[in-house]
């Protein structure tokens, strides 16, 4: 029994959902429920997702999680100059291959860096973009990796 359970145990470990933060980066991440939750959080009042349709797909609720550009801060940027910074987008995938972008200007100098939100709901990690007009489209269910990317 000790046995079945101590495997069992593994498989989970194994399995389970981690959250990289990878590309031009100097400290690449790679969370676990726990180190995420152990990060600084923000709380968001009201956030929903509406299709773009204008369907409301989800009521709005009070979420807790970490900013989009504080992931993107904790992993470091790797550039040579900081014009590129112009040049970076954020790339936000699910296990589905369902993705979203943010450019570097879109989240570091503007407000909406303020409302992109990384939480850990139902055994998963997702994200939220509660600035946009219509949020359905950048929501992203089953979060597993932000990618910096450099586009040349």
């Amino acid at each position: 029994m000790k046995l079945l359970f101590t495997l069992l145990i593994t498989c989970i470990q194994i399995f389970a959902l981690n959250l990289t933060v990878q590309g031009e980066v100097k400290n690449p991440l790679n969370l676990s429920e726990k180190e995420f939750k152990n990060l600084p959080q923000t709380t968001l009042e009201n956030v929903n997702v509406v299709c773009a349709s204008g369907e409301e797909k989800q009521k709005p609720k009070k979420l807790k999680g970490v900013l989009l550009m504080q992931l993107v801060q904790n992993a470091k940027i790797d550039i040579k100059s900081k014009k590129k910074l112009n040049q970076i987008v954020i790339l936000a995938t699910a296990t589905d291959n369902y993705a979203v972008a943010f450019s570097y200007n879109e989240l570091f100098n503007t407000d909406i860096g303020n409302y992109v939100l990384v939480v850990y709901e139902n055994n998963s990690f997702s994200l939220y973009s509660k600035k946009d007009f219509l949020t359905g489209p950048r929501h992203v269910y089953d979060l597993n990796n932000i990618k910096i990317k450099l586009i040349k």
